[in-house]
């Protein structure tokens, strides 16, 4: 019973290291990623953290696939580092002794990822395109009431022709606005 216990906690303890590591280096490139494209201008300013947020739940069955592996591959090797394995064998426990904790460990984690895979990150990434391609369809109408000017509206220009489009009917699109707003 200690066995089990203190490989659980060994477990756990690895898992929220690995999984907070991931996790923010994952979310940190996304962020730099879709603050790129809003500098540019393919992904509206307001739509960064909404994308952010779709992207990390999207990252989440592979983040924690990783850290399972991870965090049991670590406590397996600290184990055998730190010659802990001999003290266990030598009190009579073989290596098949780490099924049940390890399986005790892993079942709910992937639970976890079989309902995040199969239910939660299809509909998260049908929803993310279609509030970016909202987004999308909204810039381009703004282009086009840009006008032959050639500059970008002010921020308050933005808003009140956000507003304007709000009380207007929506923008005609031509065939080559539509085919960047279906990309």
């Amino acid at each position: 019973m200690i066995f089990h216990r203190s490989l659980l906690r060994e477990f756990s303890s690895f898992a929220l290291a690995v999984f907070s590591t991931l996790f923010a280096v994952t979310v940190t490139t996304q962020l730099i990623r879709l603050l790129g494209q809003a500098a540019s201008g393919s992904v509206v300013s307001e739509g960064v953290l909404p994308l952010l947020g779709f992207s990390a739940l999207n990252y989440l069955p592979v983040l924690l696939s990783l850290t399972l592996f991870i965090s049991v591959l670590m406590t397996l090797s600290r184990c055998y580092r730190d010659s802990e394995m001999i003290i266990w064998f030598g009190t009579g426990l073989s290596l098949t002794a780490w099924i049940r904790p390890v399986l005790v460990f892993a079942l709910p984690l992937v639970t976890l990822i079989a309902v995040l895979s199969l239910f939660l990150s299809p509909g998260l990434s049908v929803r993310a395109k279609t509030i970016a391609g909202k987004w999308r369809a909204e810039m381009i109408c703004l282009e086009s009431l840009r006008g032959s000017s050639g500059r970008h509206p002010a921020r308050s220009e933005y808003f009140l022709l956000k507003l304007s489009l709000a009380t207007r009917p929506r923008c005609k699109t031509s065939s080559s606005h539509k085919s960047k707003v279906a990309s």
